[in-house]
């Protein structure tokens, strides 16, 4: 090779620098630059006023005794955190929230994925399966628990009569610590399989078709197609799916809240959430409970941290 070649060689493999333009603010540019921070000014007030100051302003709250009376409000530093770690009930609804999670994550998964794959398949009436599956999302949260709650009924409740039919001793759904927690797995995990099928069926449609031909002309059955091309390709999907069904179950309040409106056994359902909305809004400790908020807050950061972390090794975006 030539010298001449081998100087334009080195030349094309070493990235071209980029000179930084220098700015010349005339009237016209700070003119336009004015108007593009007015059509942005809406926005970051919206941000500014409803989510940026809430926050300090909880932030700072979860370091004093503030109650809703605002009276004799002192700085306690981290007593409330303290005092939320130490306690048995919130210590219970911790306990709670995780067993909730442990049911609801394969419950509200696993059901939305298999219902993904075959409504992506060749079947008659799946746009109407779709709307059908998708209707509990988009219906009220409150609606569908009183709707559970009523189903969950001891005496006269469908679900018991059914299991009447089969034999089956009626269950204390509603009554029983046992069988309490388990309901509201039933109630949450029904209402996301739905959200979660639309995004599996998202992922489903940007997986090439011609992987699937080539795959049946080399003699790959269905479930070799499934394991080797649509787990593998549905992977970042898959795991917007589980991060945002984390999220969520941590976060569950309103299921187990009306489900059991005045409180249920022996706490058996009480969560996170529900326990810093008695606190503050029942009891009005508007510091403790921002204290167990900001205490979510970080479980769900880390958590969420985690699951990004560990999706490098199994996620796969090509």
């Amino acid at each position: 090779m030539s010298e001449q070649a081998e100087t334009i060689g080195a030349a094309v493999a070493r990235p071209a620098r980029r000179t930084r333009e220098k700015v010349t603010w005339t009237p016209a540019r700070t003119r336009e630059a004015l108007v593009g921070y007015l059509f942005l000014l809406p926005n970051l007030l919206g941000l500014l006023i409803f989510l940026a100051v809430p926050l300090l302003s909880s932030l700072y709250t979860s370091f004093t005794n503030a109650d809703a009376f605002q009276t004799n409000t002192k700085f306690v530093g981290v007593d409330n955190y303290t005092t939320a770690l130490n306690d048995s009930t919130f210590q219970q609804a911790v306990s709670n929230t995780g067993a909730f999670l442990i049911g609801f994550l394969p419950l509200s998964v696993i059901p939305a994925l298999a219902l993904a794959v075959l409504l992506h398949s060749q079947i008659r009436g799946k746009t109407v399966f779709r709307v059908v599956y998708f209707l509990p999302v988009v219906a009220s949260v409150v609606g569908v628990s009183l709707l559970w709650r009523w189903l969950f009924q001891y005496d006269f409740g469908p679900i018991n009569q059914l299991l009447g039919v089969f034999g089956v001793a009626k269950i204390h759904w509603l009554e029983s610590p046992d069988w309490a927690m388990i309901s509201v797995i039933v109630v949450a995990s029904w209402q996301a399989i739905g959200y979660n099928m639309v995004l599996f069926l998202a992922g489903l449609q940007g997986i090439p078709k011609q992987l699937y031909e080539a795959a049946v002309v080399d003699g790959a059955t269905e479930w070799s197609q499934f394991r080797r091309i649509t787990l593998p390709l549905l992977t970042p999907a898959t795991f917007f799916v589980i991060i945002t069904s984390l999220i969520k179950g941590l976060q569950i309040f309103s299921e187990p809240a009306t489900i059991f409106n005045g409180g249920s056994p022996a706490n058996s359902a009480l969560t996170v959430v529900w326990e810093l909305y008695l606190e503050g809004f029942r009891y009005f400790k508007l510091g403790y409970a921002s204290a167990m908020a900001w205490l979510l807050f970080l479980v769900i950061f880390v958590v969420t941290l985690i699951q990004f972390r560990l999706s490098e090794r199994w996620v796969n975006y090509e």
